[in-house]
């Protein structure tokens, strides 16, 4: 994946620069626990559905280390994960704004980081989160949430 900066990487590499990540959080997972949760106002009925937040981000690697960190930096969200070949795996956790929109990733328990998993591709990086994410009142947990690295 090519980043904005530097120079352009090989099948299967990820390098250091500015890139987007999208989570999408999933109200049911493909197996075991899931469980969701929504703050609602007036007894209004919950918008139960994914949600996708794209939200920008910088890379940093160091050897097969990798730090994805929002450019916001009141932002506490931090990605770290390690590369083997094309594989990724870590965790994640932490809160971030997108627009007016908050977003927090735990794992379970709260107190604990969620577990990521994923794949280098040609053009991006993605994959997996089995953990709470809570976007804007509305919280899921299960391990079907997904996340999306691409260049920007």
């Amino acid at each position: 994946m090519a980043p904005s900066t530097g120079a352009p990487a090989s099948s299967a590499s990820l390098a250091s620069g500015s890139y987007v990540l999208t989570v999408s959080m999933s109200t049911s997972g493909t197996s075991g626990f899931s469980s969701c949760v929504s703050l609602t106002i007036d007894g209004a009925s919950p918008g139960f559905a994914a949600v996708f937040v794209p939200t920008p981000v910088h890379l940093e690697r160091v050897g097969n280390s990798v730090t994805i960190s929002p450019d916001d930096p009141s932002a506490t969200f931090r990605m770290q994960l390690q590369i083997a070949g094309a594989t990724l795996s870590g965790t994640a956790s932490g809160q971030y704004r997108t627009s007016a929109t908050p977003i927090a990733v735990t794992g379970r328990p709260s107190d604990t980081p969620a577990a990521v998993i994923g794949t280098i591709g040609l053009v991006s990086a993605s994959g997996v989160l089995e953990g709470t994410v809570s976007i804007d009142g509305f919280s899921c947990t299960n391990n079907g949430h997904s996340w999306m690295l691409s260049a920007r």
